[in-house]
């Protein structure tokens, strides 16, 4: 059982990221912009997808034009993720200006997302219902007991699907872009026993560019959270605040997305390929080829 080098690993992410962010840029450029154009143009046709639907009408059709974008969005996500995934193995070199291309090798890691997307939504589904029973079984046993009960197995729960999706798409993408296959089974097996480390490796690399996000996103949003009346309401009242107040400032919101975004697929991405590495020594240090 291979490990993961929680040190190695964040020092190579942020090397990489920071070493070669222009030939990242010039990798995701384009496709982060066409996803900011699919992302902005229902606001700039008056509408808001983040508020409540009015009725049920409404509902179904925003259901379904969330469903196609979030594939687009998938499909352009991996024509990102195989060029960066690629250079991080070593597999390309050189800069990049602009890269846009669309062959198996992305189609693969779009299978390889969508998959994992779906497992995570069932196992999503799976929480959601084991809620509801646990919560009837504590509402019909009653006292403390039974909340503390109710408490402590939805923690198990939700501490059960942090594992998985960890274990699952920690190294998803360099299996699919080094291996040519997709396979979840492939990835949980090489994380075997690397679960910590992989948690260790993400609150790395990840959390600081989330704390810078949320601190933008606060600059962008804060003022006008504060001055909004449902402020001052319940929880659902705020919620629905929050999201009408994000679509106002949607060109901002996607301006910051589009900022760190190459920071985010670099750390996370170099982050996963050096653990592959480390995960696959008998296949030796993977020879660089030209550029394709």
């Amino acid at each position: 059982m291979n490990k993961i080098p929680v040190r190695q690993t964040v020092s190579y992410a942020y090397s990489f990221t920071f070493g070669q962010i222009g030939t990242i840029i010039g990798l995701c450029w384009l496709p982060l912009v066409v996803i900011a154009v699919l992302q902005f143009l229902p606001y700039a046709l008056g509408g808001n997808p983040l508020a409540p639907a009015e009725n049920a009408t409404a509902l179904g059709r925003q259901e379904l034009q969330s469903l196609a974008t979030s594939l687009l969005v998938l499909l352009l996500y991996a024509i990102m993720c195989v060029p960066v995934t690629r250079q991080a193995l070593g597999l390309r070199q050189g800069g990049a200006i602009v890269h846009f291309a669309i062959g198996m090798p992305e189609f693969r890691a779009f299978g390889a997302l969508l998959l994992f997307f779906l497992m995570t939504r069932l196992m999503e589904l799976g929480i959601s219902l084991l809620s509801l029973l646990i919560g009837r079984i504590a509402q019909s046993a009653g006292g403390a007991l039974a909340g503390f009960v109710l408490a402590l197995g939805m923690l198990a729960a939700v501490a059960a699907f942090v594992y998985a999706i960890a274990r699952l798409g920690f190294v998803l993408l360099p299996v699919t872009v080094a291996e040519n296959q997709v396979s979840l089974t492939r990835a949980w097996m090489l994380t075997k026993g690397n679960f910590w480390r992989i948690l260790g490796v993400a609150l790395a690399v990840l959390l600081p560019l989330y704390l810078l996000y949320i601190v933008g996103l606060s600059i962008i949003v804060g003022p006008d959270m504060a001055n909004s009346p449902a402020a001052a309401g319940g929880a659902s009242e705020a919620f629905t605040a929050t999201l009408r107040t994000i679509g106002r400032h949607m060109p901002e919101y996607l301006g910051l997305t589009l900022i760190l975004a190459p920071f985010n697929i670099g750390l996370s991405l170099g982050a996963a390929a050096f653990a592959y590495r480390a995960l696959v020594p008998t296949a030796g240090p993977i020879r660089a080829t030209p550029a394709a």
